[in-house]
């Protein structure tokens, strides 16, 4: 399978220290040079930057259609355009994006599209974590949004409220 990420899927994860969820689930994530840079800058300070370089299971791929991500960029940022160019570069099974107008514009170009959220109830389903609500609760005390509508399809498809 091959699976695309986007940052913030990546740094939610690695917020509640569960980014080897993804390993578990994929053998190998690939995400575009934008979003290594965003992850990995030098000296950063952002959850998990150590761990994602150093990730056997992550590779970094460059994006050769540049003129497309130019023309997403007037909606979207560069990391976003660049995951959904190399989703269709790599013909990806499943591209990993949290942001609203990211994941509309990935639906319109016929990609399966998978959250933060439902990469938690995917684990679950999986035997890797017991329970979606407590990791929900653990990313908003450290401020990662999750809109309500969300938190309330998860639990709700995560079968723990009615």
């Amino acid at each position: 399978m091959i699976v695309v990420s986007n940052a913030t899927v990546l740094i939610g994860l690695a917020k509640i220290g569960k980014l080897d969820l993804l390993p578990g689930i994929f053998s190998k994530v690939y995400i575009p040079e934008e979003v290594f840079k965003e992850l990995v800058p030098e000296r950063s300070k952002k959850p998990g930057s150590w761990e994602i370089e150093k990730a056997e299971w992550i590779e970094r791929k460059s994006v050769t259609g540049q003129t497309e991500v130019r023309l997403l960029m007037a909606s979207l940022d560069q990391g976003e355009a660049e995951v959904l160019v190399l989703g269709k570069e790599m013909k990806a099974d499943l591209i990993l994006l949290d942001e609203e107008k990211a994941r509309k514009a990935a639906a319109i170009a016929s990609f399966e599209v998978m959250g933060l959220v439902g990469l938690l109830i995917l684990a679950k389903n999986l035997g890797l974590i017991e329970q979606v609500g407590p990791y929900i609760e653990e990313l908003r005390r450290k401020n990662f949004r999750i809109s309500e509508k969300i938190v309330l399809e998860g639990l709700k498809k995560a079968g723990e409220v009615g």
